[in-house]
């Protein structure tokens, strides 16, 4: 089977499918669907720039945001669209840019900068949504906690059927909300890194959270299981280079604290390997702006696999 031709649009987005057999891209002039074993070309569509491109394992269910360089590309607006048939299902407004889609068998999550919504997939139907940022007024009451804006549309979902475990930014820099997406409560919230969230993913099967934070150092959590809706207490431990921390989900445990070289450099990119149970995140990657890729075991010997 040949190869697809190159793709010579610029990149705006991308993303596997829950069980990484397809890639999506969205450039400035569409979006495009791989498969990845054989290489090859399942879907294409030039109508107009995509800035955000979901899928849902293998099927025709595509949820796609507009890169908003033309007119009629708004960023406002999740179109969920039908690819085997190319109509859109329903197409959805909200006041701001879409900055993360996350979907999985039974729940959408729209993330936006100051709030997260939560949709029942199959109906659409808006079933909660997250304050992320509440911003400083004068004439605001001082004694509500300020949220700082989720600036970087940083959230994720596992995808283990019957699961819907989400982690996203709370309220204060580096720390992480533990939320139940399916009975929509929050677990716990933990404060794992010192400043303030670059990169996050949960494993598959919801068992691992992986975190970096814009200046690299950890704050290893003790041990200590949470009261569901507290805060995990933690000790600050600094280290050379960027780390990334693995906790467990939802105790808040730390598992593993990986390093990235002996320089910081940003973390753009966390992901972990395939659902496959016991082994449920087996394996932790993270893409840096030094144009370079760790993959760590993560094992009670946790040690690099590789660098790229």
């Amino acid at each position: 089977m040949a190869s697809p031709p190159p793709i010579t649009a610029s990149l705006l987005a991308y993303t596997f499918n829950q069980d990484a057999t397809c890639l999506a891209i969205g450039t400035d002039r569409g979006y495009q669907i791989f498969t990845c074993e054989p290489w090859a070309s399942a879907h294409s569509c030039s109508e107009g720039g995509v800035g955000v491109v979901e899928l849902l394992h293998s099927s025709s269910l595509v949820a796609l945001v507009g890169a908003g360089t033309r007119p009629g590309e708004s960023t406002r607006r999740l179109v969920m669209l039908n690819t085997r048939t190319n109509t859109s299902i329903c197409e959805l407004n909200f006041s701001s840019s879409v900055l993360r889609v996350r979907m999985n068998a039974s729940r959408l999550l729209v993330v936006l900068e100051t709030r997260t919504h939560i949709f029942e997939l199959s109906s659409m139907k808006l079933l909660h949504t997250l304050e992320t940022a509440r911003p400083a007024s004068p004439l605001c009451n001082r004694s509500i906690e300020e949220y700082a804006p989720n600036r970087l549309g940083l959230a994720d979902m596992c995808v283990a059927v019957g699961r819907c475990h989400a982690v996203l930014p709370a309220a204060a820099p580096g720390q992480i909300l533990f939320f139940d997406a399916l009975q929509l409560h929050a677990l716990s919230t933990l404060h794992a890194r010192k400043s303030a969230l670059a990169a996050l993913a949960i494993s598959p099967c919801g068992s691992r959270v992986a975190s970096a934070s814009e200046k690299g150092a950890a704050r290893p959590a003790q041990h200590a299981p949470p009261r569901a809706g507290t805060v995990i207490p933690t000790r600050v431990e600094d280290q050379l280079g960027t780390t990334v921390s693995v906790h467990s989900f939802p105790q808040g445990e730390l598992l593993h604290a990986f390093r990235r070289g002996a320089i910081p450099a940003s973390i753009y990119h966390l992901a972990f390997s395939s659902c496959l149970p016991p082994h449920d995140g087996a394996a932790s990657g993270a893409g840096a702006a030094a144009a370079t890729a760790q993959v760590w075991r993560c094992s009670r010997a946790a040690m690099p696999i590789s660098g790229l």
